[in-house]
């Protein structure tokens, strides 16, 4: 089968109406929505809410041994997940190749994402390892589903939007929806147990999830060009094992730049969000509310700003903006360990929705010209499995900012009933310094060696469309 003119034309030609940008992007909240509220209050959850850190001292470590068999199921099924679902089979072909698995993983996803705030009744010191196997099972789980919508989701950008302008225009759309779902998850759950529970924040949480993946699905649809693009590559390339497109995919310069830094940049987060609950009551000494003041403005923030880097982006490559935005996050972060009262945190929330927004508005159109780079060399799209493959890299994020806070916690003897001031202390680096560290270290190797730009860029693309991919 071969790419007809008639499909090249309306790649080039047809931009994405506001409903597909607006359907479409509601996959990103949907996502963006469980990972802020996974990173920021399970850990605390199981740590702070159940007291189990009262009853065996231990217990961040026993979390982080938890954590080490997540990340080492996640690493394995997540590119195998990307692999087994990135062929065309006879329903996909009429269905598509990634709305099906879209809800196949949405749907799961939700339902496991909720049992993670239903564990067994804390009893005392004998029900600590029967906890421990339930978080181990149900995260491992909620892992696997939530990789195959997430590699789905994410893995559709590069096929839906073409072209250096639309897909510009649609990291714009996505990472506002990006944004939204920070706020909202923040608003909800600070809002909700500070008067009632952690399983109630989750209730209302799995409504508002099942509703934006209702909105998500048609936005996910393919079209007719992109099925036959698909196909096309897929018929046309050689067949290719897993662990041989795995070694194709790691040998690519720019895209393992991309993914390392990126893992960079989710460690930082995964500090921030993960330490600020301890953060706000303990070093603050304020209610878990102001945290909804904080990601308003920071979305506020994000929102205003992103109309300036998207002009900015006409005038320097998406790169420098991607680095500059890592840079920038870095440097306000590092002010959390100087920060004294509330107005001062929320000051740096706004310096945080900028930084942040230069920073993910770049991120879906850079990988996406990572795939395309990887597509030209393997003459087929493959996101699903890429994604895959960044999954597994991604998934080390988790286990070290795991153990930068259990070994934190644990070297300054943190109790979160009456922390000491060397505890105290503690909870500033998790917040300021080590977030600095990684954002700085991946800014400045990203900038140096990624040159996928420019003209390069530019016969990447124009190969592409000689190929009929």
């Amino acid at each position: 089968m071969k790419a007809s003119s008639e499909t090249q034309k309306s790649d080039n030609l047809k931009g994405a109406s506001n409903t597909k940008l607006f359907t479409f992007s509601m996959g990103y909240f949907l996502n963006i929505f469980v990972m802020v509220a996974f990173n920021s209050y399970v850990w605390t959850f199981y740590e702070v809410e159940l007291g189990l850190i009262g009853i065996v001292s231990l217990w961040p470590m026993y979390l982080v041994i938890a954590n080490v068999i997540y990340m080492i199921w996640s690493m394995i099924t997540n590119p195998l997940l990307g692999y087994f679902t990135d062929k065309p089979l006879r329903w996909t072909k009429k269905r598509g190749f990634h709305t099906p698995w879209i809800i196949i993983g949405g749907i799961p996803t939700i339902i496991f994402f909720f049992l993670l705030f239903t564990p067994p009744k804390v009893t005392g010191v004998g029900s600590v390892i029967p906890i421990l196997v339930y978080y181990i099972l149900i995260v491992c789980l909620f892992d696997t589903f939530y990789s195959l919508l997430q590699t789905h989701s994410f893995g559709a950008f590069a096929a839906h939007f073409r072209g250096d302008k639309e897909r510009v225009k649609a990291g714009f759309s996505t990472q506002i929806f990006t944004f939204i779902a920070n706020f909202a998850a923040i608003a909800i759950w600070s809002q909700i147990i500070d008067t009632e529970s952690f399983t109630i924040a989750a209730l209302v949480s799995v409504i508002l999830l099942g509703i934006s993946l209702i909105i998500f699905i048609p936005g996910s649809k393919e079209s007719d060009e992109i099925k036959e693009r698909f196909i096309v590559g897929y018929e046309n390339a050689e067949k290719v094992s897993f662990f041989k497109t795995m070694k194709i995919a790691i040998k690519q310069k720019n895209f393992m730049l991309i993914v390392f830094t990126y893992i960079l940049f989710m460690i930082a987060m995964g500090l921030v969000s993960m330490n600020s609950f301890n953060f706000v009551g303990d070093v603050l000494q304020a209610k878990q509310k102001i945290r909804t003041v904080e990601s308003l403005l920071m979305l506020i923030s994000s929102l205003i700003t992103m109309p300036i880097w998207f002009y900015v982006t006409k005038k320097i490559e998406n790169s420098t903006m991607y680095s500059l935005g890592l840079i920038i996050f870095g440097f306000v972060v590092l002010f959390n360990l100087f920060i004294v009262n509330v107005f001062q945190f929320f000051l740096t929330a706004i310096f945080r929705g900028a930084a942040i927004a230069m920073f993910l508005i770049m991120l879906s159109p850079l990988f996406a010209d990572c795939y395309d780079e990887i597509a030209v060399k393997t003459q087929k799209h493959q996101q699903a499995t890429l994604l895959g493959i960044r999954n597994f890299f991604l998934k080390i994020s988790i286990t070290i900012q795991s153990l930068i806070i259990a070994f934190i916690h644990i070297i300054t003897a943190y109790e979160p009933i009456n922390p000491s001031g060397e505890a105290l202390f503690g909870l500033r680096l998790i917040q300021g310094l080590f977030p600095f560290l990684f954002c700085i270290i991946g800014a400045i190797i990203f900038y140096k060696w990624y040159d996928l730009k420019g003209n390069k860029k530019q016969e990447i693309m124009q190969k592409l469309q000689e190929m009929g991919l």
